[in-house]
Order: structure tokens, then C-alpha cells, then sequence
């Protein structure tokens, strides 16, 4: 079972998602970031000090801006980007279409189980709510307030990356999708 558990807008820049111990070695500087666009599809995750960050590179095939919606399960996390009406029904189709032939990714360590997601424009020392259960957004709105990152708790232990791209499960419904699911050792 899905819940929401928040939301940030993007303009097209790439976010991070990693481990608060991390953190200090992301500064959101210019080469930063460019070193990020110069990634390929295939690469995943980059590094950040010791650790590592997965990289949720915005499918501009979907939209080139947009919401984020995250969504955890018992022990995944998916970030998802969709479009279609009802907005709900896409968020859906999304979160139900298997993950069968999704590209596999980079692990990412989460040691201390905090996890954080945020703008690669931006530090790794910005102060992001904490993501808290709640309502799907019904609709597809521009964001009017909307946080540029977020914080949540997961199992500690490392998590694989798993995307789909742009992906049409009918004709009214469009969606990327980003699976962190942990890695029992």
C-alpha cells in the first residue's frame, strides 16, 4: 500500500537523494551541478564525500517542470513524475505498473536511515520539512509554495536505484518513475 508522503516542484533541474551523513560534501555549486548534467541516462548516482547520491534526473519526455510526488510503501520509496486527468489516476497507473523492465541502477548507502531528497541547485544544509503521510494530490496544480526538498526516515542499509523513463500505460497517462528499494544483506 502507497502513501504520500510529500511533494517538491522542479523547473528541470535534477535532484539528489542521500544520506544525512553526506550532506556536508554537497554544496550545490556550479561544477557541482554541471558534472550532473554531464552524466549519461544510465548513470544513477554520483559521488558526494564518502558516500554516495542516487540522481533523479527530471524526464523532460513527461514535462519539463513539474511536481515530484514521493510515495513510501513498507520499504520502498518511489518518486514519481506524472501527467494525465485524472491526476490521481495517473499517480496510480504509475505506481502500479511493474517494475519488470525498469533500468537497474547504482546502490546507494543509507546509514543512518535519514534520507534526504532535494534540489542540486541547492547545499546539502538547507532545512527541508519532514515528509509526513498523508492525501494524493487530487490535481495538478503550479506550485504556488512548495519546498525545494524533503527528509524521511527509512531502514538503514543500502537501496538500489531502479527508473522508468517516460512511460504511456494508455493514452491520457504519461509518468517517469524512481524505485529506491533496500538491499538485504
Amino acid at each position: 500500500m502507497w502513501r504520500h508522503i510529500g511533494r517538491v516542484w522542479t523547473n528541470g533541474e535534477q535532484f539528489l537523494v542521500m544520506d544525512r551523513y553526506f550532506l556536508y560534501a554537497w554544496q550545490g555549486e556550479q561544477d557541482q551541478v554541471d558534472a550532473l548534467a554531464d552524466l549519461h541516462w544510465s548513470e544513477t548516482a554520483t559521488e558526494v564525500g564518502t558516500g554516495m547520491a542516487a540522481v533523479v534526473a527530471v524526464d523532460g519526455a513527461v514535462k519539463q517542470e513539474g511536481w515530484l510526488e514521493v510515495f513510501k510503501n513498507r520499504k520502498t520509496i518511489a518518486i514519481v513524475q506524472a501527467l494525465g486527468e485524472p491526476y490521481s489516476r495517473a499517480l496510480g497507473k504509475a505506481l502500479e505498473y511493474p517494475a519488470d523492465g525498469d533500468h537497474v541502477g547504482d546502490i546507494v548507502p543509507v546509514p543512518s536511515g535519514d534520507m534526504y531528497f532535494f534540489s542540486s541547485v541547492l547545499g546539502g544544509d538547507g532545512d527541508w520539512p519532514k515528509a509526513k503521510p498523508g492525501k494524493a494530490p487530487a490535481s495538478w496544480e503550479p506550485a504556488t509554495n512548495a519546498p525545494s526538498g524533503l527528509r524521511f526516515d527509512v531502514p538503514r542499509g543500502d537501496y538500489v536505484l531502479q527508473v522508468r523513463w517516460m512511460t504511456e500505460p494508455d493514452e491520457e497517462t504519461c509518468f517517469a518513475r524512481w524505485l529506491f528499494t533496500p538491499i538485504f544483506t
